[in-house]
């Protein structure tokens, strides 16, 4: 089971593979006040789920803050990987690098 993450400035877009041999997709509002990023990182790293590997695309600062959290809630730091690439990726984009990762 793997996952990869697009997290940008308004929105990030989570997908993962399910248990049948498909994907889920999921999208998680960024708020725009600093403040209230926390939680939205927190729902993105819970979203994301118990995960062989994680590719984390983005800005440097999303995908550092978003990796931490990651960490935070139990997964191992070596399961994490990370793009920079410019966005934002959409969901082909995101797919064709989840298949990439099985």
């Amino acid at each position: 089971m793997n996952a990869v993450v697009w997290i940008g400035r308004q929105r990030a877009l989570v997908l993962r593979d399910d248990e049948s041999g498909g994907y889920d997709e999921s999208e998680v509002a960024i708020p725009e006040t600093p403040a209230s990023t926390p939680p939205a990182l927190a729902e993105i790293a819970h979203r994301i789920g118990p995960v062989d590997r994680v590719l984390v695309m983005g800005p440097a600062d999303l995908r550092t803050a978003l990796e931490r959290e990651i960490v935070a809630i139990g997964h191992a730091p070596e399961t994490i990987r990370e793009a920079a690439v410019e966005g934002p990726a959409d969901r082909d984009v995101l797919l064709a690098q989840l298949r990439r990762m099985a």
